[in-house]
């Protein structure tokens, strides 16, 4: 593990640059993804974003802004002029940001389920984790909201599949760093705007993956925003769900590697 910038990565290989950033609650999403045979060729680089693993938490409360901000000075550090960003949920929202305020850096973005624009269905559904999750790490908690969010979004195998994809070990870290995403990162999604206004600045071609065994919600956040970005595909991988990253590393890897080899054309 590297640091620059004030943020540690994990780095490998080279060619066209891959930027593997993780979701929210723990920095070890993609940690399966980043050796897998599917990416030689690239250069694939895996930051820990601020708050999480050895990258210390910013001093005042990040938004979503922040965030891509700390990633693009890091790409920028790292002598990247451009990159295919990998989301996953609320880092989609930070690939978004930065395809924004730094549309020169980001060749395309590759998101998988992201957290918004949502819909009905997730407005619903907070309901039953992201509120009960808050309200526990809220009281000191942070175990249960760790086990009542992941379950929300990852069924109530999750655990299982962290232990055996991660270790034990990896386990115990995950919640430790979960602290952090529940008193800054959850809120900062919350408060963060994307509307068709914002998707028509994007031109950045994209690819939106979402899992057919996924919580619902998660394919219908990725339907709103494919009738918003005027360059998007989506494609639905069978068999995989919210914890795809983690379950099924070597089938991403290959949608990964043929869209970065073959992405859409950029509409004049």
């Amino acid at each position: 593990m590297h640091s620059l910038t004030g943020l540690a990565y994990d780095e490998r290989g080279a060619g066209e640059v891959v930027c593997l950033v993780h979701a929210g609650v723990f920095s070890a999403w993609f940690t399966p993804l980043f050796e897998q045979p599917a990416l030689d060729g690239f250069r694939v680089i895996r930051p820990v974003r601020p708050g999480y693993g050895r990258s210390p938490a910013p001093s005042q409360p990040a938004s979503i802004a922040t965030q891509a901000r700390r990633c693009g000075e890091l790409l920028r550090g790292l002598g990247v002029t451009r990159a295919h960003w990998l989301g996953h949920s609320s880092s989609c929202c930070i690939g978004l940001q930065l395809a924004l305020d730094d549309p020169d850096l980001i060749a395309s973005l590759i998101l998988f389920e992201p957290a918004k624009p949502s819909g009905k269905q997730r407005e619903v559904a907070a309901s039953t984790y992201v509120g009960p999750s808050l309200a526990a790490a809220a009281q000191g908690d942070v175990s249960r909201a760790f086990d009542v969010f992941l379950r929300g979004v990852g069924g109530d195998g999750y655990r299982e599949v962290l232990r055996t994809r991660l270790g034990d070990d990896a386990l115990a870290e995950a919640e430790r760093e979960s602290a952090y995403f529940f008193a800054d990162e959850l809120p900062a999604v919350a408060a963060w705007t994307f509307g068709p206004a914002e998707a028509a600045r994007v031109a950045a071609p994209a690819l939106l993956l979402r899992g057919a065994h996924s919580r619902p919600w998660f394919r219908e956040n990725v339907a709103i925003l494919a009738e918003m970005l005027p360059n998007a595909r989506t494609e639905t991988l069978p068999e995989l769900d919210h914890l795809a990253p983690l379950t099924h590393p070597a089938e991403l890897a290959s949608v990964i590697g043929d869209f970065v080899r073959h992405p859409a054309p950029t509409p004049s």
